[in-house]
């Protein structure tokens, strides 16, 4: 059989472009499946507290201020928020809780007193 006028054999470079396009759409395919078949949950992240951080805080921050956490909580592996969650319990506990060992305290019934800087501690009952 003669071949027609203007048409060519299809060279070595056309059949292998034609399994590589044969494998893309397979691999379209596979993937199109699992996207349309996945559930689609977010599993929460776990935290050292353990505790479902429900509450959101707003903040105002520059770029480099917010490029710098992000950084910081990248090498220590934790995700931006934990960071930011760790960093500012860690002030608070600073600020709020009374540094100075048990054997400077002064226990009473209505309540235990730190005698070097005078913070006070309800008694839990």
């Amino acid at each position: 059989m003669k071949p027609m006028k203007g048409w060519t054999k299809m060279s070595d470079n056309q059949k292998q472009n034609d399994n590589d396009n044969q494998d893309d759409s397979n691999l379209t395919a596979a993937m199109n499946h699992v996207a349309e078949n996945i559930n689609l949950t977010v599993a929460p992240m776990s935290k050292v507290d353990d505790a479902p951080a429900d509450k959101q805080v707003l903040i105002r921050a520059t770029e480099y201020d917010r490029t710098r956490w992000k950084d910081a909580s990248t090498k220590s592996n934790i995700t931006l928020s934990s960071w930011i969650r760790e960093t500012l319990n860690k002030e608070a506990s600073n600020v709020l809780d009374c540094p100075h060992p048990m054997n400077q305290m002064r226990f009473y019934p209505w309540a235990t007193i730190c005698l070097e800087c005078g913070m006070r501690f309800p008694v839990s009952g």
